[in-house]
Parts: structure tokens; sequence; C-alpha cells
């Protein structure tokens, strides 16, 4: 029988579930546990009650909560009703439903007895059971009935259980070391407290017993990626590439515990530390099921079915694919840049490093789970069909895994070595690229690339944020710029490939309204362009030397767009175009490096400053930097 109802909800109930097990730390780490009061389900006593900062936050919460019951509770009927007779299937959701019971009178029991720390620690627990329940449904459900034969109990499914039973712990004790504030009693890392033996304060004890397991566990996923190592075949490479990506969330994990307690226990990162830690367990369970099974089980999976690929394969090639590097080098030159204009003097050598460090990694994270979700329509195009995941070379779940990873190392860069506004608007980015433009905006809509340029245009805000501490209205008229260039840019790679987006079933604006239509709306924000480009020199910022090559560089953009609605044929001078507005954004960008440089014809006067705080530091991710111009 079709498993693709089940499948789906699966997934879904396990996405909700992930996300519901980081509310539920954020929850805790800003202590709005109680923001309901008393009161449950409803919040003191009324259903919609006025959203203050913690009741919004355990509202939020609870709202989840009921997202997940209803989603693990139609996984429970749909494998009763459609897959009665088959336990593989059945037995999984069943349990995930009586999982979620339990999780829902532990949360009751949790809110009535004023969170007590033992039953806290429980109901993380067995959240995470509900979730590894969920993953076990998906997988089943990815596979068919034909292909299971017995499962292969080896010695490196063994050390898989193993594995994923100490990392279970790991997350048990770290629960119990935050629930007990046990945080503040093992300063310094990777010792505590500079001692390599435990210290006498019993919490104390029990953050040096955290951090021993998890050194511990980490030397179990190295033995794990060093067994995969015997694994032959398409099959074992593939195996072979989820402990490597397990290992790098792992080693995530550390570096964000280890900036954690330098830096006295931020909410941001306590935050970033359990969602990476959701993604190890999250990573283990997968990675026990395709431990036990046989290459012709792991070759039933649709999903991941190898293909063949060109030249020798490497991890490190395709995880650095993954990340889209030619892309994001015209990104970071929008983030550096505007550093040097702020009118705070020049920023750091070490500054700078750190920018481009933690700059390139958000984006490369925001790329690989952008990878990820389009895996499907990669497959269609031929300029996209070889990329590591459509290619079947790597699984999608460990193009998600390393992208999270990477948004997370990032985070914990920004935040510890340049400043929280930077990561915040590195976050908004991120989310706005991953969410609006990606999972929104892309598939449904031709004005996918106008509203999702947004994303591309947020670089100069993380630069400007990262020497200046604040945002002043040069920044926004830099953003805005970003945001009127993207247009033209895309639209004219989007007429040289309006067959494969067909293909693929993404509505450009070629496909919806037509070439001629394209061309002049290129046109148009064309035009709009060109006077944003001034305003930095109009308001006294910048001088006249970037006036002059921002004046000369626009209008050879400007002549493309004409010329290019004037002919009949496209693919010639789009491509020319394509070509000179990357050529457009990076001279813009580096004459204004170079106006400070050669500071002649501007006011260097004070920069408007907008009344823009960083927000409150209540949860963390990072950065990205990635715009729709990858594609």
């Amino acid at each position: 029988m079709d498993t693709k109802l089940l499948r789906r909800l699966a997934w879904t109930g396990a996405a909700f579930t992930f996300l519901l097990i980081v509310l539920g730390g954020i929850v805790r780490i800003t202590g709005s546990g109680l923001g309901c009061g008393e009161h449950w389900p409803n919040c003191n006593g009324r259903w919609f009650p006025p959203l203050d900062l913690p009741t919004l936050i355990e509202i939020s919460h609870r709202w989840v909560a009921a997202l997940v019951s209803i989603t693990v509770t139609a996984v429970g009927i749909v494998a009763w009703l459609r897959h009665r007779n088959e336990p593989r299937l059945r037995n999984p959701a069943t349990l995930a439903f009586v999982l979620l019971v339990v999780q829902v009178l532990l949360g009751a029991i949790t809110v009535k007895l004023t969170l007590p720390p033992a039953v806290v620690v429980v109901h993380l627990a067995n959240a995470m059971l509900v979730l590894a329940a969920l993953l076990v449904t998906a997988m089943r459900a990815s596979t068919t009935q034909e292909a299971l034969p017995p499962a292969d109990r080896h010695s490196g499914h063994r050390l898989a259980l193993i594995t994923a039973g100490l990392g279970f712990t790991v997350i048990l004790f770290g629960a119990l070391t935050a629930n007990l504030h046990a945080g503040w009693y093992c300063s310094g890392f990777p010792l505590c407290d500079g001692k390599l033996f435990p210290p006498a304060a019993p919490l104390a004890r029990i953050h040096w017993t955290h951090r021993l397991l998890a050194f511990t566990f980490i030397g179990f996923v190295l033995a794990l990626a060093w067994a995969a190592r015997g694994r032959r075949g398409a099959a074992g490479l593939r195996y072979q590439r989820m402990t490597v990506a397990l290992l790098v969330v792992s080693l995530a994990q550390v570096a964000v515990a280890a900036a954690m307690v330098l830096h006295l226990l931020p909410p941001g990162l306590r935050a970033l530390h359990l969602f990476t830690g959701t993604a190890v367990w999250a990573m283990l369970v997968v990675l026990i099921f395709f431990s036990r099974r046989t290459p012709a089980v792991e070759a039933a999976v649709a999903e991941n079915a190898p293909r063949a690929v060109d030249g020798p394969p490497s991890v490190l090639r395709d995880l650095v694919t993954l990340t889209k590097p030619r892309i994001i080098s015209l990104l970071l030159v929008t983030t550096i840049f505007p550093m040097f204009i702020t009118g705070h003097g020049l920023p750091s050598v070490g500054l700078v490093v750190w920018v481009i460090i933690a700059g390139y990694l958000m984006a490369g994270g925001a790329n690989a789970i952008n990878m990820w979700f389009d895996r499907d329509i990669d497959d269609r195009m031929s300029r996209t069909k070889l990329r590591p995941v459509p290619s079947g070379r790597m699984p999608a779940w460990g193009a998600l895994a390393f992208g999270m990873a990477l948004g997370a190392s990032s985070f914990a860069l920004f935040w510890a070595y340049v400043n929280p506004l930077s990561a915040w608007l590195a976050l908004a980015g991120l989310l706005f690229y991953v969410v609006v433009y990606t999972v929104w905006l892309k598939r449904w809509t031709p004005q996918n690339i106008v509203i999702g340029g947004a994303a591309g245009a947020f670089p100069p805000l993380v630069g400007w944020a990262a020497m200046a501490g604040r945002l002043d209205l040069t920044a926004i008229y830099l953003f805005a710029i970003i945001f009127y260039w993207t247009p033209p840019h895309f639209w004219a790679l989007a007429l040289i490939k309006q067959g494969e987006y067909a293909k693929a079933g993404i509505p450009m604006m070629p496909l919806v309204q037509g070439e001629h239509r394209t061309k002049l709306q290129m046109l148009g924000y064309t035009v709009m362009l060109l006077p944003l480009t001034l305003l930095p020199w109009l308001s006294g910022d910048l001088g006249l030397f970037y006036a002059i090559t921002a004046v000369l560089l626009g209008a050879r953009l400007l002549w493309y767009c004409i010329r290019l609605l004037r002919e009949s044929t496209v693919t010639p001078t789009a491509w020319k175009m394509y070509k000179y507005s990357l050529l457009y954004l990076f001279l813009l960008f580096a004459a204004m490096g170079v106006d400070r440089a050669v500071p002649f014809g501007h006011a260097n006067r004070a920069p408007e400053v907008l009344n823009l705080p960083a927000p409150p530091s209540v949860v963390g991710p990072a950065v990205p930097m990635e715009a729709p111009h990858g594609r």
C-alpha cells in the first residue's frame, strides 16, 4: 500500500517535535515556564491572554505542542487505518502516539508542580523519544516492504547503538546541569576550574560528569566514523558520509558549549546548545536505522538512491559545494566594505577575519539548507542535478545537518567575537532566505526574487553592525541598493534558463508574464536603483570618487537593460548583463572603501543613527548571507 501520506505526516511531526524541543528549552532558559501561571491547558485562565514576552514564549510553546499532538495523532490513525497489517509501520507510529500521551501528562505535571528539575528532565527525555519514534516511522515509510531483508546486526550497528545511548545520556546530564543551574559551578574550558579531577561541590560534579560524558561521546563518534571506512559500495559510501556529518555537528556542539561557558552562559548560546544537541540526537536515530540495514535496504530509500557521479567521490569537496563558495564571495564583499565607511575608523584585522569566517559559515549554512529543501527541483535542472544531494552522493538529511551545524558555529563566533546585533541581523537574513524565499515565495509567485531579494541585502547591515554596534541611515541605503539590484540581476539569468525553470515548475517572471514584460521590469528596477546608489553621496557620507564611479557603473547597467529590451533574442545580451551585474555590485562596494581611503568631496559628518537597539538575548541562531541570485 502507498506510504506517501504516512511518510509526509511522520516527517512533519518530526519537524514540529524538533521545534517543540527547542522552544521548550527557550521557555526554561528565559524563565517563561510560569508565563501562564499554574493554569493548564489554558493560560492564566484564558485561551487568548495578553502577550507579554514570558507569556508569548510559553503560549508559543503550547501552540506548537498542539500542532505536534494533532500531527502525531494523525500518524497513529493513518498507521492503523491503512497499515494495520504492517508492524514495521504500525508499531513505531503507535509508540509515538503513546509517548505523546505521556508527554502531555508530563507537561501538565511540570506546570502544576511549578517546574521541578527532575520532571523537566524527564519531560525532555520523553520528547526526544517521541522525535525518535517519528523519525523511525518516516524512514520505514520511505522503504518498500519487498526491499526489507533481515537486518544485518554487524559490529557497526552495535557501535552505533552504544554511541546513541551515550548521546542520550549526555543530553539528560546536560538537562540536569541546566535545570540545577550547575553550569555556574564549573568555569573554564575544557577543564573544570582548571582541574582534571572532579570538584568537591556536588553541583560542580554534575557539570564535570556532563563534560566527561560529552568528550567520551566525541570519541565514540570518531570511532564510528573510522569503522565506517570499511563499508563498500554506494550504500557504504553514503553511510560514511552520515558518520562524517554526525562528527561535524558534534564538534560544532562542543564549540557552542565552549563559547557558552567562556562567556558566562548567555541565553542565546544556551538555546543554540540545545538546538545542536537535538540535531545530534536526530542524526543518531537516522544513523542507527541505516547502520543495521544491508545495502539493498539502503538503496530502497527513494530520496537517497545512488547515482553516477563524475570523478572520484570526495566528502570535503561535496561539503564545500553545499556552501556555494562562488556566491559567498560576492556576499562577503558587500559585508566587508561597509565596515570601512561607518565613520568609526578602520576595522581591526582581527574583526575583519572573524566577520569573514562567521559570514562564510552562515552563508554556507543557508545554502546547504536551501539545497536540502530544493533537492527535488534540483534533480530536474541540468545545472543543478549533479549537486551532492540530487546526485545521491550525500543524503538529504546530511545536507540539512551540515547547514544547521554551520549556522550554529557561525552564531557562536559572531556572538563571541563580534557583537550580538550583527548575530541577530545575520539570523534575520538566514530566516528570510530559508523560510520566506526558499520555502514560501520561490515556488508560488513570480515576485519570488523581488521580495526574496531582501535576504541578499542583509550583509551590509551585518558588516555595519559588526563595526558600529548599531544601524545608521547609510546602512539602510546599502540595503536598498542590493534590494533593487537583485531583480534585474537575477531576471537576466532567468531569461536564459527559463526552459529549466519551466521543467522544475518554478514560476519565474519570464514564464509567467513573458520576456517583454520581464525586460520592462528589469529596466524599471534599474532606473530606481541608480538614484539610490547616489544617496550615500548626497547625504555626505561618501565623496565625489564614489559618486562618479556609481554614475559610470550605473550607466553601463542601464545601457544593457535598454539593449536587452530592444533585441528579440535574449541569450547573448542577457548573459553579458548577468555577468556585468555581478561585476557592477563588486565595483560599487569597492568604490565605497576606496572613497574612504581617498576622502575628498564628502563632509565626513557623523552618521544619522537609527534607534534600533539589539534584540534581547533570548535565543540565538546565526548569520546567513545567502541571496536568491545563487540559483
